[in-house]
């Protein structure tokens, strides 16, 4: 039987500040990347990596920290880093803070992403060959009752206003949890009709697809 996720008690969080950057030194190409620096975090913290020169896979992802090595290097958890390029120099590690929760969402989509179809049918071929291309950008959003003055959608508008990613934290009632990066936006439409709840949208466009962990 699958392992149904029901959207009950569920809890998403939206990054409010980074901490203080620090200095990547070199990340490994294994089934979980290695990532060494000077640093000072702890198992389960979410690191969001920047500015790395060759392995720009990694770049604007948001990682969970599996394990530490003294404050030499840590494990980003389930993240398979073997088929990306080799990392080449630089690149900073950020601890997020997530310090809003969204209390208002009704419904959350998070389709996954299509790539595109590209043609490559040549003239010796009796039928069409299609083959992939770039992934398109991960689209999805969050209906939500109309609240523009909350904490978590005042930040989904300085975020759009300065044309910034957030980290967005969902956890859900089962242990499973969803971290991504995405561009945000929304959250101060209003919809509604007489005696019912205003409604609104917050949309949002991911970096990577959601990763997600079991507990």
């Amino acid at each position: 039987m699958a392992n149904a996720q029901v959207l009950r008690n569920a809890v998403v969080q939206i990054q409010t500040a980074l901490a203080a950057a620090k200095t990547i030194t070199a990340i490994s190409k294994v089934t979980e990347a290695v990532i060494t620096g000077t640093h000072d975090y702890s198992i389960g913290d979410y690191i969001l990596i920047e500015a790395v020169v060759g392995m720009t896979q990694i770049n604007n992802r948001v990682v969970r920290v599996k394990s530490v090595s003294t404050t030499v290097s840590f494990v980003a958890e389930g993240l398979d880093s073997t088929g990306y390029t080799t990392y080449v120099s630089g690149g900073t590690a950020k601890k997020i803070t997530f310090g809003a929760s969204f209390d208002n969402i009704t419904n959350i989509d998070l389709p996954d992403a299509s790539p595109d179809e590209v043609d490559a049918t040549a003239i010796n071929d009796d039928e069409r060959q299609i083959v992939f291309g770039h992934a398109a950008a991960q689209k999805g959003s969050f209906s939500v009752i109309a609240d523009p003055l909350s904490t978590a959608v005042v930040e989904v508008q300085t975020a759009q206003a300065a044309n910034t990613r957030r980290a967005i934290l969902i956890s859900l009632a089962s242990g499973y949890k969803a971290i991504m990066n995405a561009y945000v936006a929304g959250g101060k439409g209003f919809s509604g009709g007489v005696g019912a709840a205003g409604t609104g949208q917050i949309a949002l466009t991911l970096r990577n697809a959601p990763q997600w962990f079991s507990s």
